[in-house]
């Protein structure tokens, strides 16, 4: 007997994952459903028996039911998220606080891949936005390498996290910064910072806010011992005792300021009784560049008494922080070529980074260096600024203007956008008159 293989036609031919797909959004053949804060979904038990050991146990065990059941501690949007999983291997996750709630459920039903998905989702996406949120989650919902990652980032902007965002940390969260030996901020800067957070955990918890109660709350959370006290100096030491939110007792004070010059030996006082000696380390930070990729030259801008300002605009789709802006330098005169002179000369300008939605100036530079003409200058500001997600903040570079002759500047059109590091930048250049355009700004150095 002969062997015929027979296929069907591929206009009507659909795989299984899509028939699986299909009984996904119609419910045929449905026979189990649950019910999650009042929303009824309906599934088929052999698929998410397959899929999952608890669901296998709770449908095909001795201790299975027919009735539906109900979930407590799944919302309905994550539960539908959970499901849509099991029917298609595909999830769609838009935030890092629906990855842990589905994080939450995925590690419920013992659903390892979706577990893997989402912890990966959430790396991806922590920033100085969110890095607090995330280690502020309970243990169990983080994995070792997702707390790894998030405690560096947050040490890495330790000064500016615990500056604008000290009302988020919660008293666990604080007690893992502490235990940390690489940090981005000055002892004597910690400990004043810890010191003031107590104020907002006695606001959000309704506690009084006495210098007591403060201090009580260090102990209690075992946060005072891990301050390192004995690792500044005795003039550091100082300014922390003259400072409004100082928590030390006087008994406390003198002991520490003691041993700090080394005059006592043996006496102990509470808070000191696992001090250590040992200073924190610095993290170094890691800088990208973002260079814009030139399109077209243009006509030269031109910098005289009627023209001495150029501002460009810049926003993010993450938080960063900016270290130095990219500028062309000054076009060579026609002296340098004939007389074969220097190729250097003395630029000066001063740079200011405003945020456009409360004009508030972050930072402002005065930039004077030596630099050769038609080459790139970066111009380093006088300390990071930090840039906040999806607003627009305007740059301005400003000349003096009353004691200079005029000078060009060769420019080019360049991208709008730069993708890259995973965030994307978007640039719109402000020309200084009607006969001038181009990109002054070239580029700049950020840190995510």
């Amino acid at each position: 007997m002969g062997y015929m293989k027979i296929e069907k036609s591929s206009d009507n031919q659909t795989s299984l994952y899509d028939r699986i797909k299909k009984l996904l959004v119609s419910y045929e053949w449905s026979d189990c459903s649950f019910s999650v804060s009042g929303q009824i979904f309906k599934a088929h038990k052999l698929i998410l028996g397959i899929s999952s050991p608890v669901f296998e146990a709770m449908f095909y065990g001795p201790l299975s039911s027919n009735e539906n059941i109900e979930i407590t501690d799944i919302q309905p949007d994550i539960f539908q998220l959970l499901i849509n999983y099991i029917y298609t291997d595909t999830v769609e996750l838009t935030s890092v606080e629906q990855a842990f709630e589905l994080l939450y459920a995925s590690r419920k039903y013992l659903l390892e891949q979706l577990s893997d998905m989402c912890i990966a989702y959430i790396q991806a996406n922590i920033s100085v936005d969110n890095v607090i949120e995330v280690l502020n989650y309970p243990d169990f919902m983080h994995d070792k390498q997702l707390i790894s990652f998030s405690m560096k980032l947050f040490c890495e902007h330790a000064n500016y996290l615990l500056q604008e965002k000290k009302n988020l940390i919660s008293h666990l969260c604080m007690k893992a910064i502490l235990e940390t030996d690489k940090i981005n901020i000055s002892e004597k800067g910690l400990i004043m910072h810890v010191f003031k957070w107590t104020l907002s955990y006695c606001e959000q918890n309704d506690i009084k806010p006495t210098v007591e109660n403060r201090h009580d709350l260090l102990c209690k959370f075992g946060l005072f011992k891990l301050l390192r006290f004995l690792t500044v100096s005795l003039e550091e030491f100082e300014e922390i005792v003259a400072d409004p939110n100082n928590l030390l007792f006087p008994i406390e004070v003198e002991t520490i300021r003691k041993k700090i010059k080394g005059s006592v030996e043996n006496e102990k006082i509470e808070v000191l009784s696992n001090t250590t000696v040992i200073p924190r380390n610095v993290l170094k930070l890691q800088w990208f560049i973002c260079y814009r990729s030139p399109l077209r030259s243009v006509a030269p801008i031109t910098i005289d008494a009627n023209n001495y300002v150029i501002h460009s605009r810049m926003k993010a789709n993450k938080s960063v922080f900016i270290n130095s802006l990219c500028i062309p330098t000054r076009m060579a005169p026609a002296v340098c070529f004939r007389n074969n002179s220097t190729k250097v000369y003395s630029e000066q300008l001063s740079v200011s980074v405003m945020c456009e939605s409360d004009d508030n100036v972050l930072t402002y530079t005065n930039f004077m260096n030596t630099v050769e003409y038609n080459s790139i200058v970066n111009i380093e500001l006088t300390e990071p600024c930090f840039i906040k997600k999806d607003l627009w903040y305007k740059i301005s570079f400003v000349w003096p203007h009353n004691r200079f002759p005029s000078h060009s500047y060769v420019v080019e059109f360049r991208d709008k956008l730069y993708t890259g590091n995973k965030i994307t930048f978007e640039f719109d250049d402000l020309p200084i008159n009607s006969r001038n355009a181009g990109s002054f700004l070239g580029g700049l150095k950020f840190c995510l």
